[in-house]
């Protein structure tokens, strides 16, 4: 892939954060260094991105994709109530490997299994503690 300032400018956005942000938060934040880049380009270079292996694409069901600059294998956990998207690092190191071993028995032996990404919903302390009050 050829080099790109805005690709660089992005990643390095993505990189700088652990909140999981949509591309308009990525294009607000490149505005304050390149003031004239387009949304367009920040997708397209999210896309790219994606498609490298230097980011991943977390999808939310009716609402905006958000984007992770962690790239290891960990899993992702939305709250149903706020939103609020944190990433959760297996407990042990072989959690994602049995998990690939729980797909191919399902499947098959041939299957060969690729994890992107896991997302896990549920309803984070601070909202669970509202709804016990």
């Amino acid at each position: 892939m050829n080099y790109s300032r805005q690709r660089e400018l992005i990643l390095s956005i993505l990189k700088a954060t652990d909140t999981h942000p949509t591309a308009e938060w990525i294009h607000q934040e490149a505005r304050k260094a390149i003031p004239n880049i387009g949304i367009a380009t920040v997708y397209r270079n999210l896309n790219a991105l994606t498609e490298i292996g230097e980011c991943i694409r977390i999808p939310q069901p009716g609402g905006l994709d958000r984007f992770d600059g962690c790239t290891g294998e960990h899993y992702h956990m939305i709250c149903r109530e706020c939103g609020k998207l944190v990433d959760l690092h297996p407990v042990s190191e072989n959690a994602v490997g049995e998990m690939k071993e729980t797909l191919q028995k399902t499947f098959g032996e041939g299957t060969e299994v690729e994890v992107t990404t896991v997302l896990l919903r549920g309803f984070c302390e601070e909202c669970k503690c509202k709804a016990k009050n």
